[in-house]
């Protein structure tokens, strides 16, 4: 059931409202001013708030943040009038509708929000990006079915979660849902973990064990750094998923297990197939369906629902409300690289949250933060008010002006040379020969001809793999994309 709260003043609007919002799934509250809306998410949970300009008294700004802080979960929508351009909407609005009201529009547009609300719900996943409401989707379509899944993303976007939400959303979810980091177990023991032993299979096997796989029987398993699993080990996996049954180690009787395989990996898999690491077949196995996490950094609009969210469970696991975050916090904490994801977030939270006086959350503090992260690893972008793709460009910039000093100084080497020819050596190839050497030397390139060579030489030296000239250029993947786009690289 998805409760919603509508803030007017204007009586009209919330009565034409609560028309065309008439669903037996909805619950519909009015009220006429913030002081109200803020009394009721402090007891409810509400799936939405409308409000309008003229009744919230405050910036739309300071009203998301009060609402949010509270309701984390909840969409703002905004009442504006036809004839008005919005043109300072808060980040934090989801979706505008205009009054005088078109019933079907307002319906489509606000049923439809709620709708990616629920099934981002539904999957316990927090955040408001196209990219999340995408992986929802997936979610929710493959959950029913027993094909394999394959999660892929950098560490810390949430593989886990998305696995959890896979089994809590299938026919299996009164089954085990058991999970594996095959990258935390040793080799030498990885295959009696999956698959268990028998008595005497090997030194200290002193009684037979189940292994993963037994005990996720009528379950999910859940098989995270999958890449890590050892060539040897690959091939049994393979015929597990295939003919559902495997034999324990130093046993010769086949065991048949009815469960479903979930599987993550932080690396590319394809790159890790053309390397010999990973077995083609049981690549294509384990992706039948494909579900890619976006990290945080492309995401940003997810941040400010993540910290919400965050805080308001620090507030109940420490019984005490958390301030307000202000709106320069949040500038920071979107300027930050995040190479820890989600989980890095969380963290940073947790530990200002503590340490902060009064608990509140400074910029001095986040600032501090992302200043001492980008000590540790100096290939981390500081933190500068510019956008992602600002800040890569700069760095190309960088580059390509060390490369122009790199020429400069070399054509002024070649210069000096040419300068101290003894005279008779000069007499001897034409007295013209200095001045016809000059001329020649062809004037340095432009600085798009640079970056042009500086590509084309990085690719030449990583053997064209595109994601590691890309690291080694210091920009990201689909900066050089375009950059290739451009020049007409291939």
């Amino acid at each position: 059931m998805n409760r919603l709260l509508i803030i007017s003043k204007n009586e009209e609007r919330r009565e034409i409202l609560e028309q065309i919002l008439r669903e037996p799934s909805l619950t519909i509250e009015t009220g006429t001013d913030p002081g109200f809306a803020l009394k009721r998410l402090r007891e409810e949970t509400f799936s939405m708030v409308i409000f309008d300009r003229e009744s919230i008294e405050v910036s739309l700004e300071t009203f998301a943040r009060k609402v949010l802080s509270r309701s984390p979960l909840s969409s703002l929508v905004l009442m504006s009038p036809q004839d008005e351009e919005v043109s300072d909407i808060h980040e934090n609005v989801e979706e505008v509708v205009y009054f005088p009201f078109q019933s079907e529009q307002v319906e489509t547009k606000l049923l439809k929000l709620l709708k990616d609300k629920e099934s981002l719900q539904r999957c316990k996943l927090v955040g408001r990006s196209a990219q999340l409401k995408r992986v929802a989707g997936t979610i929710l379509s493959s959950a029913p079915t027993d094909i394999t899944v394959l999660i892929t993303g950098e560490s810390g976007t949430g593989k886990e979660v998305v696995a959890s939400a896979i089994h809590d959303n299938s026919a299996r979810r009164r089954g085990p849902l058991i999970a594996v980091n095959c990258g935390a177990i040793a080799q030498g023991i990885l295959e009696s973990e999956l698959f268990g032993h028998e008595r005497g299979a090997f030194t200290g096997a002193v009684a037979r064990r189940k292994g993963m796989f037994e005990t996720a029987d009528g379950g999910t398993i859940f098989l995270d750094e999958i890449a890590e699993v050892p060539l040897a080990t690959q091939v049994k996996l393979l015929r597990v998923i295939e003919q559902k049954s495997f034999m324990r180690v130093g046993g010769s009787e086949n065991i048949s297990v009815d469960l479903r395989v979930v599987a993550a990996t932080s690396k590319d898999l394809l790159e890790e197939v053309e390397n010999g690491n990973f077995r083609r077949d049981l690549y294509f196995r384990l992706s039948v369906v494909k579900i890619e996490l976006a990290p945080l950094r492309e995401r940003t609009e997810d941040i400010s629902p993540l910290v919400y969210h965050f805080l308001k469970q620090l507030s109940r696991e420490k019984k005490y409300e958390y301030p307000p975050v202000g709106e320069e916090v949040f500038n920071l904490l979107k300027s930050y690289h995040w190479p820890g994801n989600v989980r890095e977030l969380r963290n940073l939270l947790e530990s200002l949250a503590v340490l902060s006086p009064e608990g509140k959350i400074g910029a001095e503090e986040v600032a501090r933060y992302i200043q001492k992260q980008a000590q540790f690893n100096k290939s981390l972008p500081v933190v500068t008010g510019r956008s992602l793709e600002a800040s890569e460009h700069q760095l190309m910039l960088q580059a390509l002006m060390s490369l122009k000093a790199e020429i400069t100084a070399l054509r002024n080497l070649i210069f000096k040379g040419l300068e101290s020819v003894p005279t008779v050596e000069a007499h001897e190839v034409g007295a013209d020969w200095q001045a016809r050497g000059q001329q020649e030397v062809k004037p340095a390139p432009s600085m798009e001809e640079m970056e042009k060579q500086l590509i084309a030489r990085t690719l030449r030296e990583v053997g064209g793999n595109r994601r590691k000239a890309a690291k080694l250029l210091g920009i990201g993947e689909r900066t050089l994309y375009r950059k290739l786009d451009k020049y007409g690289l291939s």
